[in-house]
């Protein structure tokens, strides 16, 4: 059993999963998913767990190529910084 970092199952099976050139994408409830792409929700309630705090989570356990950010998440969250996460910085 972990006692560490993220205990979520069902994320931590896609991160061992996931490969070079392959994507995770964190999102908050408005992001539209496609019918045949996997759904991992951790909605509690309105803003619980933040996004701030779920991509941090999820960032901390793996190695990051590249990492895209909306805009507003830029404009408005100035201390996440991702490319303390990225394989290449």
């Amino acid at each position: 059993m972990r006692k560490t970092g993220l205990l979520n199952t069902a994320i931590i099976k896609e991160i061992s999963a996931i490969g070079h050139t392959q994507y995770l994408i964190i999102g908050d409830a408005g992001l539209p998913i496609p019918k045949d792409t996997l759904l991992i929700d951790l909605a509690l309630k309105s803003g619980v767990p933040s996004f701030l705090e779920t991509a941090e989570a999820v960032l901390d356990e793996m190695v990051v190529e590249h990492c895209y950010l909306a805009d507003e998440i830029k404009e408005k969250n100035k201390k996440f910084t991702p490319k303390k996460y990225r394989a290449d910085e």
